[in-house]
């Protein structure tokens, strides 16, 4: 068995994921430009796009807010 670290078990997972099912996207701080401030999700942008990886306010009420609207339109946030 291989050995990986958390972030890059995240990471796999997220590309995995995302290239099986093209309703599911990210969205958080910092994710476009630095991978989300720690790096898990780097190169996801450049591999997805705008319209499946954004950044968002820092806002836990407004993180909801768009995860539930998004919900209603049947995509799936990560």
């Amino acid at each position: 068995m291989r050995k990986i670290t958390y972030m890059q078990a995240l990471q796999e997972a997220h590309m995995e994921e995302m290239k099986r099912d093209e309703s599911i996207f990210l969205m958080g701080i910092e994710l476009r430009h630095m991978g989300s401030g720690v790096g898990q999700t780097a190169g996801l942008y450049k591999e997805f796009g705008p319209d499946r990886i954004f950044d968002t306010p820092i806002s836990e009420s407004g993180y909801v807010g768009v995860a539930v609207g998004l919900a209603f339109g049947i995509k799936i946030p990560a």
